[in-house]
């Protein structure tokens, strides 16, 4: 489960007022309702710096407000992509997640396929080694993901000394992101 929003009951707080602004400009631009619910669930999505699915981002909000409904997080994190405050993600488990995208800078993925740990991680080498083969084709790139899937250092030396961002560690928690 990924770690619980830092303020359970705030309101929209001055560090996130920028993406609140933004939020409240999308909605008036599509003419939708500014609603506490979607405002909790930018709250609480704002607060969360791990890769969410919608089922763990509603987990995250029903802790704060039962009568939230698992249709009302999906929508709400459909305009939250639209509005550019955060990127749908594929790491290959069948499931969707969501990182922050606004004001957050580029960056790759590392991903155990034996535990799901995740490391993200920017290599200024890789960015160049893109542009210079997307020159050498006639392409110019706008947006790319790169994600690196194998196995972190204790399932492929079959020890116990197990990184700390592995998930199967003593003591990890199954949602735990590392960075």
């Amino acid at each position: 489960m990924p770690e619980r929003p830092k303020r359970p009951d705030a309101a929209p707080s001055a560090s996130f007022r920028e993406e609140f602004e933004l939020f409240h400009r999308h909605l008036v631009k599509h003419r939708l309702k500014r609603t506490s619910q979607r405002d909790l669930i930018l709250q609480t999505f704002l607060e969360t710096e791990a890769h969410l699915s919608v089922e763990e981002l509603y987990d995250l909000v029903k802790r704060r407000d039962k009568t939230v409904g698992f249709t009302t997080v999906y929508r709400t994190l459909r305009l939250l992509v639209e509005a550019k405050l955060a990127r749908e993600v594929n790491f290959n488990d069948g499931r969707a997640r969501y990182e922050h995208e606004y004001k957050h800078d580029h960056h790759d993925h590392l991903i155990c396929t034996e535990c799901d740990a995740l490391v993200e991680f920017f290599s200024p080498d890789i960015e160049r080694l893109q542009e210079e083969i997307a020159g050498q084709y006639g392409f110019v790139i706008s947006d790319h993901s790169h994600r690196v899937f194998g196995m972190c250092k204790a399932h492929y030396t079959n020890s116990d000394d197990y990184p700390p961002y592995c998930r199967k560690r003593p003591g990890a928690t199954s949602g735990g992101e590392r960075r």
